[in-house]
């Protein structure tokens, strides 16, 4: 029998939503040493951009679409292993419709939720919920994944090839999400103020996933100490850009390198004016390439929480249409020239 059949939960149940209580080993919550009151993890999580969303959502459709995996503690209440947001969520929901803020519902619409009580020991639940969540149909974000593989490897001592056979999962994948954890996790110690340390990991998780920063860090274990400082003092700007710029920086020949670096570590650097120093494509400042170039840095730069603002915007939710077709346009047009150059 596998580790997912001998976890399966019980038959579906529906609880009352004041029963479930939010999980305080939730990947959200590691870098906070102190216990949090149900109150402040709520707080937590309804402050994140998507909880919204999911509000929305859930009025819309009137239901949460899927159920909430929980374990059931000795009071008989449920600990919510897989579906915090969403919890949150209808607890706010359930709050406006007894205040009348939200309409179109009977009051007690959202007060029974449909739940599946996970069963077996804390490491079976983890691989439960990995084979659904990490390599399955309901796929995590990256942290998510990071976080479970590396509790899998570190408190239970999994070996890399154990995680990557239950997982499904190649062996360098396994291994590139567990160092970006174990590098987030040390980001978070090293300074606990950055109430969002956890959201670091995908500087650590593109670092991970290039092999020309993996060797410049083999070469010199203190340049991991480097990489924390540069994230921490907001020197790699946007998360994948700087990351990929910094690896370009990285393989530049020794003298360019040496300059960029100079630049990079100034008070006032960051990784773009580090990266103007390998300006060898010709992108200056003038021209058209100097326009894309500047394009290109922009929408870099552009973050979650803009983006969605800009949609509630008819005339920003336009620009960006426009700009999404223009570009397939000019993708269709270097294919034909392509096509061409072969033909001839």
């Amino acid at each position: 029998m596998t580790a997912l059949q001998e976890v399966l939960f019980e038959d579906s149940n529906m609880v009352a939503l004041k029963d479930l209580r939010l999980d305080p080993n939730n990947v959200r919550f590691r870098h906070i040493t102190r216990n949090m009151s149900e109150a402040e993890m709520e707080e937590w999580l309804f402050n994140e951009e998507d909880v919204r969303v999911l509000i929305k959502q859930i009025i819309r459709d009137r239901r949460i679409q899927q159920p909430i995996y929980v374990i059931e503690d000795k009071q008989g209440k449920y600990i919510v292993k897989e579906g915090n947001r969403r919890t949150v969520a209808l607890r706010r929901i359930q709050r406006g419709l007894l205040k009348g803020e939200i309409k179109g519902f009977e009051k007690d619409h959202f007060d029974l939720m449909p739940i599946h009580i996970l069963k077996g020991t804390k490491h079976e639940i983890n691989i439960f919920l990995g084979q659904i969540h990490v390599s399955g149909p309901k796929e995590w974000n990256a942290v998510n994944k990071g976080s479970l593989i590396y509790n899998l490897m570190d408190e239970f001592g999994d070996t890399l090839e154990s995680v990557a056979e239950e997982l499904g999962m190649t062996k360098g994948k396994v291994e590139n999400y567990y160092k970006a954890f174990k590098a987030t996790e040390l980001y978070g110690k090293r300074y606990p103020n950055d109430v969002n340390s956890v959201l670091k990991f995908s500087y650590f998780a593109e670092l991970y996933q290039s092999k020309v920063l993996k060797d410049w860090l083999g070469e010199d274990p203190t340049r991991l100490d480097y990489f924390l400082d540069l994230v921490a003092n907001n020197k790699l700007l946007v998360t994948y850009k700087g990351v990929r710029s910094l690896a370009k920086i990285v393989a530049s020949p020794t003298t360019i390198r040496a300059k960029a670096m100079r630049v990079l570590d100034s008070q006032d650097g960051d990784i773009e004016k580090a990266f103007q120093v390998l300006d060898t494509k010709g992108m200056t400042s003038k021209g058209l390439w100097g326009n894309i170039s500047k394009l290109q840095k922009s929408l870099g730069r552009a973050t979650y929480e803009e983006f969605a603002v800009a949609l509630k915007d008819t005339s920003k939710t336009e620009l960006l249409e426009e700009t999404i077709t223009t570009l397939v346009d000019i993708r269709k047009n270097i294919q034909n020239i392509q096509a061409q150059s072969v033909e001839a």
